[in-house]
């Protein structure tokens, strides 16, 4: 079997590619690289696929147009369709306070996935079995978890790894065999670098002792796998069973159910409300989890903060948010006699009638129409407001008002106020007021009706 069978194996076994797909290839120039470009061309006719080499060019390297040129004459050489994009990811990095390997990384991505998006294009990178066996190692020095040992994956989203399989000795074997031109990226050669240390220095320490070592180090990374498998399809249902409302900005997780599970349990289904709401948590490290799972033995309304994510508790649930500038999302909006208006999500109808039942819903109240002031405002709480609650002679602060009702924190700036002036009449769903109500001196009855479409 040769290197291109493997590669082909690779491809049907992990559904890698498929009949017409385009397959967007990160060309660098070097000998992963270029290996990867003539491994897929040898492979497109068979399991017809289309390629198009892209090459981004970092401005990090003087040699960096010699790269940008190899390419090139590779995609002329082989009939490929080539493209280039350069842009400094040093001076992205400092713009973005990020590191230079960061913004590298995002700026090639953004650039790939550019490519033909109406085609749904999948990137090919060209990671090695060697590439693999140096992220497990590096992860276990910094001291990962078992999720962390699965590193790198045949397939993530739109991202494929073709010669993952592929021992890098064996490819340059190969290129050498049939004289195709890459270039070395010295920085490759420098120990300044973690990942270099790692390949340069460690490694073939280890294999003195163990030559396999780094297809043992694979292997583990296989096994790794297989268990998170397992162990994520039992989250998934569990996180779901937990989970009570999830949107773009936060998570909210029923307390009960949390409470009652273990911390080992806590912890996994933390992480994965991370994942909904910031796709990633590379930088979530077990110690910000095990800070987070602290806030089970703090007070109601308590607060912990990592970064852009704060984790709340409240009465019945906790929730987990990315933290953004409070914006007030609806001003004021006023309504009349017979008008019905939309509140954001809620749907609000001011009705004269004759006659009202003491016993109704929570979204419906009764007033005296002759002691109001119309148009009737509506708007959510402010800081200060208070009502005089109906059957109270005296007034009573929206805060406590909700504490009494154990009404959530996070759902008290998204109740309706309905009021008279400057007078609040009802906080609709729990209180109105004791100056505004039906009594038998009343000539005018309104009808309020307030429902929530969300």
């Amino acid at each position: 079997m040769t290197i291109i069978d493997d590669i082909r194996k690779t491809i049907l076994d992990n559904n890698l590619i498929e009949k017409d797909d385009l397959i967007i290839v990160g060309a660098s120039g070097g000998p992963d690289s270029q290996f990867l470009v003539y491994a897929l061309n040898e492979l497109k006719n068979e399991l017809k696929f289309d390629i198009i080499l892209a090459h981004f060019n970092h401005l990090h390297r003087k040699e960096a147009k010699e790269d940008e040129m190899l390419v090139k004459e590779t995609a002329e050489k082989l009939g490929l369709r080539f493209v280039t994009k350069s842009q400094s990811m040093d001076d992205f990095a400092k713009k973005m306070k990020i590191s230079p390997e960061d913004a590298g990384r995002r700026l090639r991505y953004e650039f790939f996935r550019s490519i033909e998006k109406d085609r749904n294009p999948k990137i090919a990178v060209a990671h090695t079995l060697d590439d693999q066996a140096e992220t497990v190692l590096m992860r276990i020095i910094r001291g990962t978890g078992v999720n962390g040992l699965v590193a790198m994956t045949y397939k993530n989203d739109d991202i494929i790894r073709p010669i993952l399989d592929i021992k890098k000795q064996d490819l340059l074997v190969y290129l050498d065999d049939n004289g195709i031109r890459y270039h070395i990226d010295k920085t490759n050669n420098e120990t300044d670098y973690t990942r270099n240390k790692i390949r340069l220095d460690i490694i073939p320490q280890i294999e003195k002792i163990n030559p396999n070592f780094k297809k043992s180090l694979v292997n583990l990374s296989h096994i790794a796998s297989d268990e998170t498998s397992i162990t994520d399809r039992y989250i998934e249902n569990l996180y779901a069973e937990v989970l009570l409302e999830s949107k773009d900005s936060f998570v909210s997780l029923n307390r009960r159910d949390f409470d009652k599970l273990d911390d080992s349990l806590r912890a996994k289904i933390l992480r994965r409300a991370i994942l909904d709401i910031k796709g990633e948590i590379r930088d979530i490290s077990k110690e910000n989890i095990d800070r987070f799972l602290e806030i089970i033995s703090l007070d109601n309304g308590k607060s912990i903060i990592k970064d852009d994510l704060i984790l709340t508790k409240s009465y019945n649930q906790y929730r987990l948010y990315i933290n953004k500038p409070n914006a007030k999302i609806f001003a004021d909006v006023s309504i009349d006699i017979g008008d019905e208006i939309r509140f954001g999500t809620y749907k609000i109808k001011v009705t004269k009638v004759d006659s009202y039942r003491k016993k109704k819903a929570k979204n419906v109240e009764y007033f005296d129409m002759d002691k109001l002031s119309f148009p009737l405002k509506v708007r959510f709480r402010e800081n200060g407001d208070f009502i005089k609650p109906i059957g109270m002679n005296h007034r009573k602060k929206l805060k406590d008002l909700f504490i009494d009702y154990k009404v959530d924190k996070f759902k008290r700036d998204n109740i309706p106020i309905i009021l008279s002036k400057d007078d609040i009449i009802w906080v609709t769903g729990l209180r109105s007021s004791e100056d505004y109500k039906v009594d038998p001196s009343t000539k005018n009855i309104i009808k309020i009706e307030v429902e929530d479409d969300n």
